[in-house]
């Protein structure tokens, strides 16, 4: 059995798939104010909230960072507010006023803030343009009305 001088150097000598951070917390029983991504919810969790049990996933210093990092099939806003912070949400991204596609509606939405696309949904400049790449729905009922 090897000894070590401190629990930082155990965990860089015994855990190195392990972020140095979160092994020392978790050794320290602890956890840490930073972030670490939920990749099949889309999310990103602070640790001192909801620890991570997978001890292989990455911390990050804030929401923002996670989310631009791990969730990148997402927007930031998306990813900030499923991750309980709407107010960077919606100051971050307020959307770019164009138009895209909601497949299983066969409608168009405006990316704005509270109908956010996401980054592989192709935009369109105008409404128009956007519901003529769906000719087989009649125009009347392609602009996706709240």
């Amino acid at each position: 059995m090897t000894l070590h001088d401190s629990v930082e150097d155990c965990c860089s000598s015994e855990y190195g798939w392990m972020q140095n951070e979160l092994c020392a917390t978790r050794s320290n029983k602890t956890t840490t104010d930073k972030y670490w991504p939920d990749e099949t919810n889309g999310r990103c969790f602070r640790d001192s909230e909801t620890p991570a049990k997978d001890l292989g996933k990455l911390l990050f210093n804030s929401a923002g960072e996670c989310c631009l990092t791990s969730i990148w099939w997402l927007s930031e806003a998306v990813c900030l507010a499923a991750s309980g912070d709407a107010a960077t949400a919606s100051a971050t991204v307020s959307g770019t006023g164009k138009f895209y596609i909601l497949w299983e509606e066969e409608q168009c939405a405006k990316d704005e803030k509270d109908t956010l696309a996401k980054t592989w949904d192709d935009l369109y400049d105008t409404e128009s343009e956007c519901c003529d790449k769906m000719p087989w729905v009649d125009q009347e009922h392609c602009a996706l009305t709240s």
